[in-house]
């Protein structure tokens, strides 16, 4: 009897350290899909704008202008 109470007190350690080890890859897993989400929308803004600061450089001064003034506030 005192053999099947040690095995099940082990087999519950090892239990209790596996589901341990899960939750930190999980946990891990979680902060590495956040890291990407973030790196990926950081790639957007880049992109959108390079893309507008491509357009803003190929206008001439006096497009810039009108296009800065009808930002001001009225």
């Amino acid at each position: 009897m005192k053999i099947i109470g040690l095995v099940l007190a082990v087999l519950k350690f090892v239990n209790l350290l596996l589901n341990a080890i899960g939750h930190e890859k999980a946990k891990a897993d979680g902060r590495n899909e956040v890291i990407a989400e973030t790196a990926l929308n950081i790639a957007r803004k880049v992109s959108s704008k390079k893309a507008i600061q491509e357009k803003v450089d190929a206008m001439s001064d006096e497009e810039l202008d009108l296009g800065l003034r009808d930002l001001e506030p009225k």
